[in-house]
């Protein structure tokens, strides 16, 4: 066996799987460019654990969204687990809320967040997502 062939067999196979995607990403045909993005939620000035974030864009069509740790930290998705968010200008919401089902049928839902942080229109929390530097998004609510 030819060790030097092999090698450089290896060191194509490498380099064409690098070249598809960079570090083991791989590019979806179709799919906008993404960029990393992650944040945390404060509520009260304190980490907001399991409340759901759902970032709203204004002038694309793909949303993102996430949900918080124990640490109140998130990381967007916007196709994938942790992929992260298409650049640009966003609307925010945040809930963090228990459906308990009922007996004989239903559910009754309990919310932990002010009701305003639930709707675009009223939350106002923006975000912007730069095409490159730091996307870490600091979010505070408040009982106000």
């Amino acid at each position: 066996m030819n060790h030097g062939l092999t090698r450089f067999a290896w060191g194509l196979i490498v380099l064409s799987l690098l070249s598809q995607g960079g570090c083991g990403k791989q590019v979806v045909e179709g799919r906008p460019a993404l960029v990393q993005a992650s944040g945390t939620v404060f509520y009260n000035e304190d980490p907001c654990s399991d409340a759901r974030v759902v970032f709203s864009p204004q002038l694309h069509p793909y949303a993102a969204a996430a949900k918080t740790d124990q640490q109140g930290r998130f990381t967007l998705q916007t196709f994938d687990p942790g992929d992260g968010a298409v650049p640009g200008e966003y609307k925010v919401v945040v809930s963090k809320f228990e459906a308990v089902d009922l007996p004989g049928g239903g559910f009754k839902e309990t919310f932990f967040l002010p009701g305003k942080y639930r709707d675009p229109q009223t939350s106002g929390l923006t975000a912007t997502i730069p095409e490159a530097g730091t996307n870490d998004v600091r979010i505070e609510l408040d009982d106000q």
